[in-house]
């Protein structure tokens, strides 16, 4: 079964300080997301800022919207007022939570998860429940959690690392027992934050156990450290051999385009970034024009990125051979000293390495005007 994403980029990233989402904005963000066929959207909080708006652009796209409502009748009746597909409930799990932000017992708050997940049903809306902190909460409540859901009738299961205190593992065991405690009744979602830089590990790690969806935001986008990457997620999981509901081919381009849009930096970021797949060392490029897989963890067209080989002065001999060999040249000695020379100049007075096709042109040139 493939990896579901709900994409929360709209909803997390209005949290952020100094991220403005207006309309035009959220809706250019909506049409990314709907070019990657990532297909089910948090829109946002209504009870705070109901961006019905931002609704109806997404159902004009095709996409599946969610709602996000506190435990709290109120919550729910804000939600659906801006008629989304879904409703997601959310509760506090871990103890700490429950005494110092919701003021219940455990039993209390799962009578409210389980009365607000049926009246937004009621109201003509699917719902899913949200267990939050749930990487800090005690197993068997989680377990007690998860059985609510169901029962009442929601659509999934998310187990939101909050603090993003949790770790691979357990982030693992965590997931496993509450797939445990539900069996294939109901799927079980995965909500990372990235505040201990683990986000990407721990959704995959999720996966591995058992979850069959990943909460995520273009660029990481949330508050704090930030969400799941849904690029790294997609990326990741994807060379691990599973399936994801995303369209790769266009992936990397489309995400920068977004992020543009609300106008977040993704230059030095993992898949995003130029630079992950600039090769300048002259170790590196030297064995990557024979086999591009020897220094790269994944092939960055497949994504919709492009590799960049780069020859400047640090370029040794073993680059230049290769150029050699690429344009049909014997790699003598002193063809090879010719080359590695002009590259070294062309880059000095350039202030700059050169790309591929520019270096092989220097060497070419260098070659030719040789006695």
């Amino acid at each position: 079964m493939p990896i579901e994403f709900k994409d929360l980029t709209l909803r997390e990233g209005s949290q952020v300080p100094g991220v403005e989402i207006d309309d035009k904005a959220g809706k250019r963000v909506l049409d990314g997301l709907a070019h990657i066929a990532v297909n089910r959207v948090e829109v946002a909080f209504p009870r705070a800022e109901p961006r019905e708006a931002l609704f109806r652009h997404a159902d004009s796209l095709g996409l599946q919207t969610a709602a996000l409502a506190r435990a709290v009748p109120a919550d729910v009746d804000a939600a659906l007022e801006v008629d989304p597909d879904e409703i997601e409930v959310i509760v506090n799990a871990s103890d700490v939570q429950l005494e110092h932000a919701l003021g219940k017992s455990r039993e209390a708050s799962l009578d409210l998860l389980r009365e607000n997940i049926k009246r937004a049903i009621k109201g003509g809306v699917e719902a899913g429940g949200t267990l939050m902190d749930a990487m800090r909460a005690d197993t068997e409540h989680l377990r007690a959690g998860a059985q609510v859901i169901r029962d009442a009738g929601g659509r999934h299961i998310t187990l939101a690392d909050t603090t993003g205190a949790g770790d691979p593992e357990t982030v693992r065991d965590t997931t496993a027992a509450v797939v445990d405690a539900v069996g294939d009744d109901i799927g079980v979602t995965i909500h990372p934050h990235n505040d201990m830089g683990v986000a990407t590990a721990n959704a995959v790690a999720a996966v591995a156990a058992g979850a069959d969806g990943v909460d995520a935001t273009i660029g990481g986008v949330g508050e704090r450290a930030g969400n799941a990457p849904l690029e790294e997620v997609a990326v990741l999981a994807t060379e691990r051999g599973n399936e994801v509901t995303a369209e790769l081919a266009e992936l990397v381009p489309t995400c920068r385009d977004m992020l543009d849009v609300l106008d977040v930096d993704y230059e030095g970021t993992p898949v995003l970034g130029e630079e992950g797949y600039r090769h300048e060392s002259g170790l590196h490029t030297a064995a990557m024009l024979r086999e591009p897989r020897t220094y790269e963890p994944f092939t960055p067209d497949r994504y919709g990125a492009e590799r960049q080989l780069l020859f400047g002065r640090g370029t040794g001999r073993g680059a230049v051979r290769a150029l050699l060999d690429a344009t049909g040249y014997e790699a003598c000695d002193e063809r090879v000293t010719r080359g590695r020379d002009a590259i070294r100049m062309a880059a000095t007075e350039r202030d700059g390495p050169l790309n591929k096709e520019t270096a092989k042109a220097v060497v070419v040139a260098a070659v030719e005007e040789s006695p």
